[in-house]
């Protein structure tokens, strides 16, 4: 028992500052190459669109039975770039919630299929993308 909770007491001291990663400095992964901001023709997308991509979540992010389900209501917001393939390379935490679900959320987005690219002139082109991930909201919605 002792070393159960030796183990969780330094994964709750330093998964925090691991699970949020280098986000400040996603741009130096590409120092010599352009890196498309807020406008370009048509944003990277899911394959299937927003309701698949919300499927995919649901099934991807599962929060063990022992977890109170209301006990925690809040965003974690994850940031990652897309390719021009559609790969999703270098996801971490932009804004976390909580050291356990930032984990599962960072787990379900390394998971993803590759995206549909962005496109500017006709061309995929690699773009970085943040995204919201929601806890707690049916919670919310019932009180």
């Amino acid at each position: 028992m002792k070393l159960v909770f030796k183990i969780f007491f330094v994964f709750t001291i330093f998964f925090p500052i691991l699970s949020n990663g280098q986000c400040d400095s996603l741009h130096l992964l590409f120092p010599n190459e352009p890196m498309e901001g807020l406008f370009v023709e048509s944003q990277p997308e899911f394959p299937g669109g927003d309701n698949a991509r919300f499927a995919f979540l649901k099934e991807n992010i599962k929060l063990p039975n022992t977890w109170p389900s209301d006990s925690i209501i809040g965003r974690v917001f994850i940031a990652f770039v897309v390719l021009e393939n559609g790969e999703i390379k270098f996801p971490c935490v932009v804004r976390n919630l909580n050291p356990f679900l930032d984990s599962i959320s960072l787990s379900a987005i390394r998971k993803m299929p590759k995206w549909i690219p962005a496109k500017q002139r006709g061309k995929p082109v690699k773009m970085f993308y943040t995204m919201p991930i929601t806890f707690g909201i049916e919670q919310k919605k019932k009180n």
